[in-house]
């Protein structure tokens, strides 16, 4: 509603007597809120014509703000992310990296379909790795994705009207792979020839504990509680704390480290990986990656009669189901099935799920 008002008052002049003043203005509704402007030296028409002119100014439409592009938003995501601490952002920028590349850094967000991203999936799973000449996987271009469905925020910022629908392709289970101990061993003394300070050291402990990569070189030496037998780990995939038991194998490992300085990180190595490969390679082990560390241990926690809840939480894992991958590497009946099964206690080699 547009209305014009006029304001008096009185107020001392000049002589100290009381003079009557008077201000003209107008009242009017601007998205939603009362707006009220009175000048003193307006006259009614001054107001009314001033009226007119905020009524034009509010019924014309605003022209709508150029759309951002993919890698406008990837940047505002990426700092984003960064302020709110989040571990994998190294791994997110990567990720756009690719998709930048596929969907096309200045493409606009309003641009990308549901049948463009279609079409993305198909062109990624017919190219090839950069790294190791094979054709990308389905797991590959769901971790790309993945990262495209994050810009849901960009709907929240009111860069796109709704997020547009993003099909995951199923993946096949993993492989669950372990050391036999000749296999360890060649891999432990391999890694013990290396020029690289604390890699038989890294990778004892990864075989022995089960830890991630991650959890591993972030680990400092206020968290290693050789008191208590245990490694405390603040910072995992999951965020929540946990504790993961030493074996006697991990307490050398420590107990065999300089006495001082023991503050910071236990391995400032920046990375250990191709190290890692190159001692794989030397150790005559095929397609063994540092993950498989972590399998290894899971394995024979199981095949050792270990418990799948305890073993859920020296690893981590937020749901069972994703323990019960180890489970029938248990020597006992799987949970459920019957003592007299016998064919079910047999412990497997190596398995390719």
């Amino acid at each position: 509603m547009a209305t014009l008002i006029t304001r008096t008052w009185k107020s001392t002049g000049p002589t100290g007597h009381k003079v009557r003043r008077v201000a003209h203005g107008y009242t009017l509704m601007v998205e939603g809120k009362q707006e009220r402007v009175t000048k003193a030296h307006w006259t009614k028409d001054d107001a009314r014509e001033a009226l007119a002119k905020r009524i034009l100014e509010r019924d014309t439409p605003k022209t709508p703000p150029a759309p951002q592009t993919l890698a406008q938003v990837a940047e505002e995501y990426l700092v984003f992310k960064r302020g709110k601490g989040k571990r994998s952002i190294a791994q997110d920028e990567q990720l756009l990296t690719k998709l930048k590349a596929g969907l096309g850094s200045d493409t606009p967000l309003t641009e990308i379909t549901a049948q463009r991203i279609a079409q993305y999936d198909r062109d990624r799973v017919s190219q090839k790795s950069e790294k190791i000449g094979r054709p990308v996987s389905p797991s590959t271009v769901n971790r790309e994705l993945a990262v495209l469905r994050h810009l849901r925020l960009a709907e929240e910022w009111g860069y796109i009207p709704k997020v547009p629908r993003i099909r995951m392709a199923k993946e096949p289970e993993g492989r669950v792979v372990w050391l036999e101990a000749p296999e360890e061993a060649a891999l432990l003394k391999a890694c013990a020839a290396s020029q690289t300070k604390h890699l038989a050291a890294i990778v004892t402990v990864a075989l022995e504990t089960g830890m991630r990569y991650g959890e591993i070189m972030s680990l400092t030496w206020e968290r290693v509680d050789r008191a208590r037998g245990v490694l405390m780990l603040e910072h995992t995939k999951s965020g929540k704390r946990r504790e993961v038991p030493m074996r006697p194998a991990v307490d050398a490992v420590f107990a065999a480290m300089p006495p001082e300085p023991r503050e910071g990180l236990v391995w400032p190595d920046k990375s250990i990986r191709t190290a890692f490969e190159n001692a794989v390679e030397a150790a005559g082990l095929d397609d063994f990656t540092f993950h498989g560390c972590r399998h290894h241990f899971a394995s024979w926690f199981m095949m050792r009669e270990g418990q799948l809840e305890s073993l859920r939480q020296i690893l981590g894992h937020k749901d069972l189901k994703m323990t019960l991958r180890y489970a029938h590497l248990s020597p006992g009946p799987p949970p459920g099935r019957n003592e007299q099964d016998g064919n079910r206690g047999k412990v497997q080699h190596k398995i390719s799920t």
